[in-house]
């Protein structure tokens, strides 16, 4: 329910987030909580929106209680709203007075009826993504293998809960560049996860243009435009230039051929796919959508109809192809992945065209 909530209200999903303690301070990694779903919307402004849904929350606990909990997750998490699905009905003070602090407190009938209102989509099972099932069948198509296992665990933990969207970037293709070599496109389960993990590096891309676009001026020149880039991606200039210096450094110190300053791989494609998303940042988060459902296709049973509405969905935004398949082609090039990944990709756009 909260999965097909985000759906109808354009939210990215994310399952299970673990949420880490400010800084550790001690030897053993520990977790403060986790959020049942984290809901995530860059708005058109460029705000980051985020919504907390806690599910079937424990019978002990009284409803107000979890209420000034998930206040507190929400403060923590830097989220703007939280819905707690009890088990039983929460008495009508106390759900006036969650709402105070930015609490929604519902049993599920009634969070069914609230989502209903924003949506009837709410209670169809329309596309892939609305399953519960196929999000099980996505994360356990890494099983049995520790590096993918790492990875998914990254890509549903770490970077939704990340603050800083440019760390998260840098980590991502960090991350993706360890689990490379275990990815066959060959195999349905690793076709699935090379695109889901483009639906999630195209919403990190969302909140980097929306970004970018407002302290850019069009009619910047190409190297000014690469240098202001350089900096917005490494934290800002006295980042950029620490870092700098640290690689200096480390190069001096172990006779290394190590590149002379900070790179991001392919930068120079990098930084062609930034222009281009710059032509229309609010289509970059509408990508999200029909790439998770494509990954969904490699796992699942195939359902004519929720085929259909990928095929509708993307035939009614032309950016939609052009910006995954520009994404694919860069992540493909940056880590160096196979390029069917990106192949493949393009022929499940054509393949979805002619339903």
């Amino acid at each position: 329910m909260a999965i097909r909530y985000c759906l109808v209200n354009e939210m990215v999903p994310f399952l299970e987030v673990n949420i880490q303690n400010y800084r550790e301070l001690s030897d053993t990694s520990t977790l403060i909580t986790d959020i049942d779903v984290l809901g995530v919307k860059v708005e058109s402004s460029g705000k980051q929106n985020k919504v907390i849904f806690d599910c079937k929350t424990l019978g002990k606990t009284s409803p107000i209680n979890r209420a000034f909990w998930a206040s507190g997750l929400m403060q923590f998490t830097g989220c703007s709203e939280a819905f707690v699905i009890l088990r039983k009905k929460a008495s009508e003070a106390h759900r006036l007075s969650a709402r105070q602090i930015g609490v929604h407190l519902f049993d599920e009938r009634q969070f069914g009826s609230y989502a209903e209102s924003f949506s009837l989509d709410f209670c169809s099972d329309y596309c892939y993504s609305t399953s519960i099932s196929n999000w099980i069948g996505l994360f356990s198509s890494a099983s049995g293998n520790p590096m993918l296992e790492q990875f998914v665990a990254f890509l549903n933990n770490d970077l939704p809960a990340e603050k800083d969207v440019t760390k998260a970037f840098r980590k991502f293709l960090v991350g993706l560049d360890k689990a490379k070599g275990e990815l066959d496109p060959d195999k349905n389960k690793h076709k699935a996860l090379f695109n889901y993990s483009l639906s999630i590096f195209l919403y990190l891309m969302a909140k980097i243009i929306h970004d970018f676009r407002a302290v850019i001026d069009y009619e910047i020149t190409e190297s000014d435009y690469g240098k202001l880039m350089k900096y917005y991606i490494w934290g800002g200039r006295d980042s950029f230039l620490l870092k700098n210096k640290l690689t200096e450094l480390y190069s001096n110190s172990t006779n290394s051929s190590v590149a002379p300053e900070p790179e991001i791989k392919s930068w120079a494609s990098y930084l062609e796919l930034s222009r281009k998303l710059l032509d229309s940042p609010g289509d970059i988060q509408k990508c999200v959508l029909p790439l998770r459902e494509i990954s969904f296709m490699n796992i699942s049973t195939r359902i004519n109809e929720k085929d259909k509405f990928t095929s509708a969905y993307v035939a009614n935004n032309k950016r939609v192809r052009q910006f995954s398949s520009s994404a694919a082609k860069y992540l493909v090039d940056a880590v160096k992945l196979p390029k069917d990944f990106s192949r493949q990709l393009d022929g499940i756009f054509d393949e979805i065209r002619e339903i």
